[in-house]
This record gives structure tokens, C-alpha cells and sequence, in this order.
């Protein structure tokens, strides 16, 4: 089979969603303390080295094919992806094995400064497994809730594009999840040690994001018009995002910040992720707008 622009497309999305996940190192680690940024950093850099083996070997297959109970595909189905070899469908594996790298990347962040590298280790390939592969397959890979599933037939399609349910709310629940179990930081909001210790790092991390982001949200596009509107929906949103940010933090605190302002772009990438392909580039300036405004809220 020759190889097709979409093909093309998808292995450069899949190679901008892998360069997130150093990105979110690099923004999470600007904003612990100094002796905690390495610590974060790598729990990032290990996060892609746990999913990439676990999704050859068997996360994949969780995710696809003929499932159980309409929860998760069988894992040895396509154990270590021999099935796929000389098809094109490697592609697909490789553009999803990314986002699942970046999802558990996404939870290190709410254990900053309270969980071991190696109590992390443990925790990547468990979440992954009996998380992550289960929900991507009931939403997007023929499960419960995907077209035509048991809970879609009761309740509704579940609108999912690029991840909001996948990816977001799976590891913002983790997030909170664990935040609860390990408690809050010893000092933290009265420790000045506690500050971010890296501006930069912090705007470089959001850039870097908002980067990957474009191939996150498009990558699966399967139509030039489709891709043109996820385009513009991912530009508009975040930028929104970040001003409305801004503003409030001008009216609450006297001065906007560049830690607001990367906070606001990365508040606006989530929301747009799910209905960046359904909605309008008004309403998607509309849904920044929004996104923007509770957060800064409680950003103190």
C-alpha cells in the first residue's frame, strides 16, 4: 500500500504529541522548587519510556479489536504488534502510543515535591493498564461508549475528539486522586522556597505544548476542511484562554503575570480539545474566554 498524506500527517502529529510530553517536564519543572525540577522533569522523560515499551507489548491491543465486556480489547490480540507488521496501521498505533505518554505524564504534576522516582515507576505501567487502555477502548475503540455502544445507545454519543474524556479528565481525576492520598506540600504557600523557580522554563514548557497541541487535536483530521477548523480552534481558544487569564489577574492582584499567561494558554488547549473539530472559531473564542476566568479566579 502506497503511503498517503494522511499517513504523512499523522506520523508528524504523532512525532509533535511526543515532544509534549518534555515540554510538560519542562513547565511543571519551572514551577517547583530547584532541587525538585530534575525530579519532575524525568518523571516525564520516564513516562514515555514505561507507555512506549507497554503499548507494544499490550496496550495497544487493549485499546482495539474485539473487546471484553465492551471495557478493554484483549491484550494479546496484537501482543508486541507482529499482526500489524507491513501494514499501515503501525501509524496509528505509534500516533496513539503518544497520547497515552502525555495523559500519564499529565498526573506527575499534582505530586510535585512528594512521590519518589521509583514509587512513580511503579505507578506509570499500572495506571496505563487499568486506566488509560480501558477508556480509551470503551470511547474510541469500539466500547461501551463509543458509536453504537451499550452506554452511547442509553444515554448519547460521547463527543470525544482529540481526548477531553481520554486524556483529560481521566488524568486530572488521577491528579486529584493522588493529590488527596499524598497531602499538600510541607510549606507550600508559605514558604517562599515554594515559588516557581523558573519563569522561563515555564513559558518555554507552555510554547512547547501549544506547539504539540496543533498535531494532538488535528492528527486524526481525516479531511482538509476538518483540519483547517481543528487549526484555528486550537490558535483561537488557548489565545482567548490566556487573555481573559490575564484580565482577571489584573482586576484581582493589580498586575497580569507570565505565569498567568502560560496557565491561561494551557487552561484554553484543554478546553478546545474535545469539540475542536464541532464547533465554530467564534464559539471557540467564546469557550477561551470562559476557560480562562475560574482558574485565575483561585490563582493566588
Amino acid at each position: 500500500m502506497e503511503i498517503t498524506a494522511q499517513h504523512v500527517w499523522m506520523m508528524i502529529a504523532a512525532a509533535m504529541v511526543l515532544l509534549m510530553t518534555p515540554g510538560l517536564g519542562l513547565f511543571y519543572g519551572g514551577m517547583t522548587r530547584a532541587k525538585a525540577a530534575l525530579n519532575m522533569i524525568m518523571m516525564s522523560f520516564i513516562s514515555a519510556g514505561i507507555v512506549g515499551v507497554v503499548w507494544v507489548l499490550w496496550g495497544y491491543s487493549m485499546t482495539t479489536g474485539e473487546g471484553i465486556l465492551g471495557i478493554f480489547g484483549n491484550p494479546f490480540a496484537n501482543f508486541g504488534l507482529q499482526n500489524l507488521m507491513g501494514s499501515p496501521d503501525l501509524i496509528k498505533a505509534g500516533f496513539s502510543a503518544t497520547f497515552a505518554i502525555i495523559t500519564v505524564a499529565l498526573i506527575s504534576g499534582a505530586i510535585a515535591d512528594r512521590a519518589k522516582f521509583s514509587a512513580w515507576a511503579v505507578f506509570v505501567p499500572l495506571w496505563v493498564t487499568l486506566v488509560y487502555c480501558p477508556l480509551a477502548y470503551m470511547i474510541w475503540g469500539g466500547g461501551l461508549m463509543s458509536a453504537g455502544g451499550a452506554i452511547t445507545e442509553a444515554f448519547g454519543q460521547v463527543i470525544d475528539f482529540a481526548g477531553g474524556a481520554v486524556v483529560e479528565i481521566s488524568s486530572g481525576t488521577a491528579a486529584l486522586v493522588l493529590a488527596l492520598i499524598v497531602g499538600q506540600r510541607h510549606g507550600f504557600a508559605k514558604d517562599p522556597n515554594h515559588r516557581p523557580h523558573n519563569v522561563p522554563f515555564i513559558m518555554l514548557g507552555a510554547a512547547i505544548l501549544w506547539f504539540g497541541w496543533f498535531g494532538f487535536n488535528g492528527g486524526a483530521a481525516t479531511t482538509a476542511e476538518q483540519a483547517g477548523l481543528i487549526w484555528i480552534n486550537t490558535l483561537v481558544t488557548p489565545a482567548a484562554a490566556m487573555l481573559s487569564w490575564l484580565v482577571v489577574e489584573k482586576i484581582r492582584h493589580g498586575h497580569p503575570t507570565s505565569l498567568g499567561a502560560a496557565s491561561g494558554v494551557v487552561a484554553g488547549l484543554v478546553a478546545i480539545t474535545p469539540s475542536c473539530a464541532n464547533i465554530s472559531p467564534v464559539a471557540a473564542i467564546g469557550l477561551g474566554l470562559v476557560a480562562g476566568q475560574p482558574a485565575a479566579g483561585l490563582w493566588t
